[in-house]
């Protein structure tokens, strides 16, 4: 059988989205455009626009649309260093978009540490703001509202309380919590992304409160109300709006196939570490590890098997190298060869949860025999 069990890296997209961005190839004309049929394009843009801020919780006129989730996240850190934010802190938890973006921005950066259980450690937060330096400028925070490997959900409320406090700004990474989790996030900066939820890939989004500075990071003609140029990716976002009105029963059964295979793993494999195991966790996630399994060649294994699982952020899954999350978590000696992340969605089963408790069962089996 066969069985694609990644959907934290991209969701497949249902016949709905399809029809949508299939539509929206027939219309001809470009958004920016004056014209009836600029205006019909246009209207496409509105009417997703609509869609998506209803989705993150936000005013639509506030969504401003990109490229990726990648882009969005480096917007927001870009607007912050160029409003004179010059010491960025980061959750060592945050997606390499979000790290990288900081440390090439020519400003300090604190990377916040995490608990071994895969929470942001919100007492060091509070350290850096209580000895804030007034020549930084204000303090900046980017937080991921739940990390793509573990699924361990951070604690947000507490995270802008203290920012907030701090008279800082923050950006929460939702771009993995779209869908999944409510989308209650009073931040500064918020961070989508539509191939996680069924929409296609390529197409991001990034609200920008009315209060928060903003500077673009492209420039070229006057797009998106001069904050982002380029021509807007119209068959793309109609279908970012569609998946929007979908994605709410997406990971209904998910966290039932996620507990079962967690119950079923550790009946099979006494040894088997998972990872963020007693904290709140996206309900599709699942972590593991197990002494002496390598993660690349258990992968592809599992791949040979028909099941479609990853080693964790698929960003970074071409690079051979430890799991970030690990590493802030202090728990790589956990899983020296690496991890497997399994992530359900749409269209899996029960049977999908067998197959892969199987295929586990015949891979440790075969390591033991070795």
């Amino acid at each position: 059988m066969s069985a694609y069990l990644d959907h934290n890296a991209t969701s497949p997209a249902p016949q709905t989205v399809i029809d949508a961005v299939a539509h929206a190839m027939t219309v001809v004309g470009n958004a920016s455009a004056q014209h009836s049929h600029g205006r019909a394009a246009a209207k496409l843009v509105a009417d997703a626009r609509e869609a998506i801020g209803m989705a993150m919780g936000q005013c639509a006129q506030d969504v401003l649309f990109t490229g990726s989730g990648t882009e969005a996240i480096n917007t927001a850190i870009h607007a912050a260093v160029s409003d004179g934010c010059q010491h960025l802190i980061i959750s060592s938890l945050d997606h390499p978009a979000s790290i990288m973006a900081a440390e090439a921005s020519g400003v300090r950066v604190s990377l916040l540490p995490a608990t071994p259980t895969g929470q942001t450690d919100f007492d060091a937060l509070a350290d850096i703001l209580n000895g804030w330096d007034a020549a930084d400028g204000r303090p900046f925070l980017s937080l991921v509202a739940a990390n793509s490997e573990t699924g361990v959900i951070q604690n947000t409320d507490r995270a802008i309380d203290l920012i907030q406090d701090a008279g800082g700004l923050i950006l929460i990474d939702a771009v993995q919590a779209l869908g999944k989790l409510p989308m209650l996030y009073p931040a500064d900066y918020v961070a989508v992304s539509a191939h996680k939820i069924g929409g296609p890939q390529g197409v991001g989004a990034l609200y920008v409160s009315p209060e928060a500075p903003f500077t673009p990071l492209m420039h070229g003609g006057g797009h998106e109300r001069r904050r982002r140029a380029g021509t807007l990716n119209v068959p793309g976002i109609a279908g970012f709006g569609a998946a929007t009105a979908v994605m709410g029963d997406r990971f209904d059964r998910a966290e039932h196939m996620r507990d079962t295979l967690q119950a079923e793993l550790k009946a099979i494999d006494p040894d088997i570490v998972i990872f963020g195991e007693g904290e709140a966790r996206l309900p599709n996630t699942l972590f593991i590890a197990a002494p002496g399994l390598r993660a690349m060649t258990a992968m592809m294994a599992f791949d040979l098997e028909g099941l479609s699982v990853s080693t964790g952020t698929a960003c970074s899954s071409g690079k051979v190298g430890e799991s970030r999350a690990l590493r802030a978590m202090g728990r790589i000696e956990d899983a020296p060869d690496g991890a497997i992340r399994v992530s359900f969605g749409p269209g899996n089963t029960m049977d999908d949860v067998e197959a892969f408790a199987s295929a586990w069962r015949n891979l440790r089996k075969a390591r033991k025999a070795a």
